[in-house]
């Protein structure tokens, strides 16, 4: 079937970044370095001298040392998040402890709870370090895949999908029920001083949020439009140019710079969700791809009290990942879309406040109905950028860690 064709003209044919639907075979792409790969082992109890953060939105995942390892059926749905960060990252969602860095040439492993068929796994990684990175998903000893790499020189390799586990790219689709799985992460790089890991889990689909969110007050974006770019950019540019609205990027050349950070070596693809991080991270922001299932999840990550030291440094900022039929989202610069990026701001009134890259620059200021938003959004994946509110100077991302 022929893509959808964008009302707006500018756009051309597409309007959209479908990265999804594109075969695995890979472009050409520099090799990352082997020799000094590094191991992160999950470690608890909590960050030292920060309590557990645990709200009633993350009561539900809240990671344990040892995930309940419960039978898998068809009909079972699961939501489950793990993430662990370095000290002093002001992330609006529940930490679950640090990381414990090592040398040597094993992967992170991260033990997970029992998936059931149908699920998105969607991993991600953002530090100071520039280094190329990738991720895996092991249960038993025949079941493993792997996604492409990502970073800095991320080589040519297609990514590794089993009959069990399917591989778009850059996260996890479970075609069947997958027991004692384990996530594991290489990253060719020495342990950083900042960084950000995050492992969702929830259904592929499930039955949108119905409820009108209460008010959310804007937080603060830039006004980009993908309409400005190359025109071999333009259709597909929305991820980078919703980051970088989130991100408050507000001129025509660093827009361009951070187009060409989010470009995946091995595929060219702009919309490779751990490529986007990546790029923020160079730019001195850390943030995760959430899976969201509810309003509750995106008050929380809006809304996250600024500290008090924090005074003047950025606000947590939101990208939903969304995709509708044919006018389903009234309102929307594209008629339809299988996969299109948006930044949130907040909400008004009932309607979600959002700046949209596929409207020319003068006209990003969206207003959609938070029914249909939710249906565009949440139903099918939920995926979403979620960046910290600290940061890190852009300077050192690749010096060594003290």
């Amino acid at each position: 079937m022929g893509a959808p064709k964008s009302s707006n003209p500018r756009l051309g044919h597409r309007g959209f970044d479908k990265h999804h639907a594109i075969p695995q075979k890979r472009g050409p792409g520099g090799a990352a370095p082997e020799a000094d790969q590094s191991t992160i082992q999950f470690q608890h109890p909590a960050i030292p001298g920060r309590p557990p953060q645990t709200t009633p939105a993350e009561t539900r995942d809240a990671h344990a040392p040892k995930p309940p390892r419960s039978g898998c059926y068809a009909h079972q749905s699961m939501f489950h998040s793990v993430r662990l960060a370095s000290m002093g990252v002001r992330y609006p969602l529940a930490l679950h402890g640090p990381a414990r860095w090592r040398r040597g040439s094993a992967p992170i492993q991260v033990p997970l709870p029992d998936v059931p068929p149908d699920h998105v796994i969607a991993a991600s990684f953002a530090s100071n370090q520039a280094a190329a990175f990738s991720f895996s998903l092991a249960a038993g000893r025949r079941k493993r895949a792997e996604t492409a790499r990502f970073g800095a020189g991320a080589r040519r390799r297609e990514a590794s999908a089993h009959a069990h586990i399917g591989v778009p790219v850059d996260y996890f689709h479970t075609h069947a029920a997958l027991r004692r799985p384990m996530l594991s992460l290489r990253c060719a790089c020495p342990a950083p001083r900042r960084y950000l890991l995050s492992i969702a889990i929830r259904p592929r689909i499930i039955a949108p949020p119905t409820d009108i969110p209460a008010d959310m007050a804007a937080v603060p974006a830039s006004r980009l439009s993908q309409t400005t770019l190359a025109a071999a950019d333009r259709p597909r540019a929305c991820s980078p140019t919703a980051a970088a609205m989130a991100l408050g990027i507000t001129r025509a050349d660093d827009l361009r710079a951070f187009v060409g950070l989010a470009r995946h070596p091995a595929t060219g693809m702009l919309g490779v969700w751990p490529q986007n991080l990546w790029a923020a991270a160079r730019r001195g922001r850390l943030g995760a791809v959430e899976l969201v299932s509810d309003w509750q999840t995106v008050r929380q990550a809006l809304t996250a009290p600024q500290p008090r030291d924090a005074a003047g440094a950025p606000r947590a900022a939101v990208v939903a990942s969304i995709r509708f039929d044919r006018g389903a989202l009234p309102g929307s610069p594209l008629p339809a879309t299988g996969g299109h990026l948006v930044a949130v701001r907040g909400v008004a009134a009932g309607k979600v406040v959002v700046h949209d890259p596929a409207a020319p620059a003068d006209a990003v200021l969206r207003h959609y109905g938070a029914k249909m938003f939710a249906a565009a959004w949440m139903r099918w994946r939920g995926a979403a950028y979620v960046f910290a509110s600290s940061g890190f100077e852009p300077g050192a991302a690749n010096a060594p860690p003290t």
